[in-house]
């Protein structure tokens, strides 16, 4: 599974855009202020009820930011860190 996180500068995520492996191509377009980077989302598959679905990604929302790390431009994947400082799920 493909995920985009949109987030800030701080990484709080603001949105979780998720599409199938050999689905097509796609990207989000961010606004001023906001980043987007590819990210892995453990224990979510699309195999799942939408129910099931919607939830991981409120779960991930809530409990996990994106790693930040300078500079934005180069590196267009982050890592998912808990918002107590723990990486993982």
């Amino acid at each position: 599974m493909k995920a985009l996180a949109v987030h800030d500068a701080g990484g709080n995520i603001l949105s979780l855009v998720v599409s199938p492996e050999d689905g097509p191509a796609f990207g989000v377009e961010s606004r001023a202020g906001e980043y987007v980077r590819t990210v892995e989302i453990p224990n979510l598959s699309l195999d799942m009820p939408h129910p099931e679905i919607h939830q991981r990604l409120k779960e991930v929302a809530t409990n996990f930011r994106v790693e930040v790390r300078e500079p934005f431009d180069v590196a267009p994947a982050a890592q998912l860190v808990a918002k107590t400082g723990q990486t993982g799920s």
